[in-house]
């Protein structure tokens, strides 16, 4: 069982994030596959996002800017690569939709059933532990992973209540 607060798991190339959500897994997998509801919490603390594109299927692509609270843009393509309504997503960050790729990760998010809520298990899976290692130095990518499901946490109690 995963406990309500949330879990990190970091292993060679992978960091592992696990929570509780007292909401279906169809309403979670909801607010991670809708562009209204992104715009709402995605990415860190005092982020916001403008979606340029989203082709929520297996092999669409998600185009889309975050806005960082520094005031630079952080440009940002998604390829998906394999969905399973309303069980999981998987996707590849394939850079900044420019050439850049800068950054090479995928991300697998697991929503599983678990009496009146979800588990919700996000990993993600570098080429190496180098490159973690690197895109952790350089964006905060840890603390990030954890703040990214904090504002989904704080947004589901907004839209709950």
């Amino acid at each position: 069982m995963i406990k309500n607060n949330l879990e990190t798991i970091i292993e060679n190339n992978q960091v592992t994030y696990q929570k509780y959500f007292d909401v279906p897994n169809s309403l979670l997998f909801e607010v991670w596959s809708s562009p209204e509801h992104l715009t709402e919490w995605w990415g860190p603390d005092g982020f916001t996002l403008t979606i340029n594109r989203f082709d929520f299927f297996n092999g669409g692509i998600w185009d889309f800017v975050m806005h960082g609270p520094d005031g630079h843009d952080y440009k940002n393509k998604i390829q998906f690569i394999e969905i399973q309504r309303p069980d999981s997503i998987l996707y590849k960050h394939i850079g900044d939709g420019e050439g850049d790729e800068d950054v090479d990760f995928q991300s697998k998010i697991i929503f599983e059933p678990f009496g009146e809520g979800t588990n919700l298990t996000m990993i993600q899976i570098f080429p190496t532990k180098e490159e973690l290692e690197r895109v952790n130095a350089k964006y905060g990518a840890i603390e990030g992973g954890k703040q990214h499901v904090g504002n989904l946490a704080k947004y589901l109690e907004r839209i709950r209540s």
